[in-house]
Parts: C-alpha cells; structure tokens; sequence
C-alpha cells in the first residue's frame, strides 16, 4: 500500500480520531471567526471611547472577570471527569447527581461573586478607574456573572456529550450579536454604557444558551426528572469530588 492509502486506511478505521478531528475543525473555526469580530469590536469601541474610555472599559470587564475567577471552582472539569466516569459505566443517576451538585454549586458561586462586585464597585471605580462615579457601570457590566450561573458546568456537560457544534456556534453568535451592538452603539454614539450593554448581551446570550443547551442534553440522557436525583448519593465519593 502507499503512504496515502495507509493513511486513509487509517483514518477509516478510527472513528475517534475523526470525531476529534471534527470538534477542533468547529472549535477552530469558531474561534477564527470570533477573534476577526473581536478585532472589528475593539476597533469600533476604541474609535467611539477614544483612549481614556477604551482604557475605562478595559478596567471594568477586567475588574468583574477577576472577582468572577476568585470565586470559581472550575466545576466544568469537575463534570467533565466525573460525569463521562459515570456515564461510562452506565450510572446515570450518579452521572445526573454530579452535574446537579455542579451547578447548584457554581449558581450559588455566581451569586457570592455578584454580591462581592456590588459590594466592591466603588473601591475599584476609585482605585482602578480613578472615578467613582462609574461605579453603577461596574455594577452593570458585573450581570454577565448572573447569566453565567451555570455557564462551567454546562460547557462540561456538552462536552461530555459531543455537543462541540452547538458550544461553537453560540460562540459565533455570541460574537456577531456584539459587534452589531457595538456598531449601534458607535452610530448613535451611546458612549460608554452602550458598550458595555453590548458586550453584556453577547456574553449572556452565549451564557444562557449553553445552561439551556445543556439542560435539554440533560432530559434527553436521564428524562426529564433528573433533577430530582438525590446527591447523597454522591457521598461515596464526597472527599475526591471536593480536592
């Protein structure tokens, strides 16, 4: 056989390999496609901010995405290991017991770190943004947090399950529906808080796609009473799942 035909061979007689190959091709190229929009958002924002503004916003979408990590757990990783254990072998009411934890878990995250920004907002408007006045904004832009209330663990769920196309094209649409607000914003001149809302509505509309996207994979793997999965059943395995 010649090189080609040993590959080719090969590449039929691996369908995991093909399934990977698949989900880097969406993943890529929804990543592509979302950084050429990201680059045009930037553009647009900083031509409508000019410098001092572009500067402002930076340091509010950095100040949220701080406090919104301190308060993580990474539970995304969480589901993605213990979840596809499960499924594997075939516990699905474990498999569901994780997730549920998972997400009551990061919801309640989510709303410790909101509460944290509102609390915060007017230091790091006047520490960071050197005026405290914009202190709201901080607080508005801070709402992402309560669209992603179960964004990690959702991600990891699809992920579990293949879902790479549906996780890329809410990426895309996450993108395209910020830059078209963004454009808005630039031709009605809405200054800072028209980005802002902006780049909030992209985000949320990315968060909540992916909690729905997973809960609909949710009732179509374990019906639709999965949520009724007691998590004690977990106590076996509460001190691994807590490292």
């Amino acid at each position: 056989m010649s090189m080609l035909q040993k590959i080719n061979a090969f590449w039929k007689e691996n369908p995991i390999l093909r399934k990977l190959a698949r989900n880097f091709g969406y993943l890529f190229s929804s990543n592509m496609i979302s950084a050429g929009l990201s680059m045009l958002q930037g553009i647009f924002s900083a031509r409508l901010l000019g410098v001092s503004g572009f500067g402002t916003l930076g340091t509010i979408t950095i100040f949220v995405t701080v406090i919104n990590k301190i308060t993580s757990f990474r539970m995304g990783e969480l589901v993605i290991k213990y979840v596809g254990q499960f499924n594997e072998n075939n516990d699905q009411p474990r498999a569901s017991a994780v997730f549920k934890a998972a997400a009551l878990s990061e919801l309640i995250a989510s709303l410790v770190a909101f509460g944290l920004i509102c609390l915060v907002a007017p230091l790091g408007a006047l520490y960071f943004a050197k005026d405290v006045s914009l202190a709201p904004w901080f607080v508005v832009y801070g709402g992402i947090i309560l669209a992603n209330l179960m964004a990690e663990s959702s991600t990891g769920l699809l992920q579990v399950f293949d879902r790479f196309r549906r996780m890329a094209g809410l990426n895309v649409v996450q993108s395209v529906v910020t830059l078209g607000l963004i454009l808005l914003a630039w031709w009605q001149n809405t200054g800072l808080l028209g980005v802002l809302v902006a780049y909030l509505s992209g985000k949320a509309i990315s968060a909540v796609g992916l909690t729905l996207a997973a809960l609909v994979e949710a009732n179509r793997r374990w019906g639709s009473g999965w949520w009724k999965v007691s998590i004690r059943s977990l106590r076996p395995q509460a001190r691994e799942l807590v490292k």
